[in-house]
């Protein structure tokens, strides 16, 4: 399966820098308190500067969701493609959950803010679609479509339990839940 084409948000000048800051602001102060006069202070540009480039404060804010989403995505495909068999990628979908990815500075944080600024922002749902559609599709390397799906679940599942609870559940068992749907 060919992979998917990635976000293209390489353009030239101060746009990326914009988009760098806002990860900054949104993982210290959150998405609701992202503001243009924030982030220009962040990127070391004048808030004309960030208008010139994004219409609006929520374009600023779903680019710099897009370029976590990406680099999110493109670990899962560089971790997928390594595989030998279809039991070296249930182990790797297992160290997807358990490994560095998540642990990576306020990187759960940010996916909780994404989580919020889609659910207060549903015309920016595409944000979401996509990034759940090139998981998937990594996945699909070495799973059938609905197998993908439940992996992408429990992926997305026990992120989110070991990130927030104080009994964090073990690796084995993970990969015990992953042997048995796939």
């Amino acid at each position: 399966m060919p992979r998917p084409k990635k976000h293209d948000l390489s353009t030239p000048g101060s746009k990326a820098v914009i988009i760098d800051a806002a990860l900054q602001v949104i993982r210290r102060e959150g998405a609701g308190c992202a503001t243009y006069r924030r982030i220009a202070a962040e990127a070391g540009v004048s808030p004309g500067t960030m208008t010139y480039h994004f219409a609006t404060i929520d374009e600023i804010i779903a680019a710099a969701f897009i370029k976590m989403c990406d680099g999110i995505a493109d670990q899962y495909w560089r971790q997928l493609s390594e595989a030998r068999d279809k039991a070296h990628a249930r182990e790797l979908v297992a160290d997807l959950i358990c490994g560095d990815l998540w642990k990576a500075s306020g990187q759960m944080l940010l996916i909780f803010e994404l989580y919020t600024f889609v659910s207060r922002n549903p015309q920016y749902t595409y944000v979401m679609d996509d990034w759940m559609a090139r998981s998937r599709q990594a996945l699909q390397i070495h799973f059938d479509e609905r197998t993908a799906r439940a992996l992408d679940a429990l992926i997305e599942g026990f992120t989110i339990h070991n990130a927030l609870s104080k009994t964090v559940v073990s690796r084995d068992s993970i990969l015990a839940l992953i042997q048995a749907i796939a």
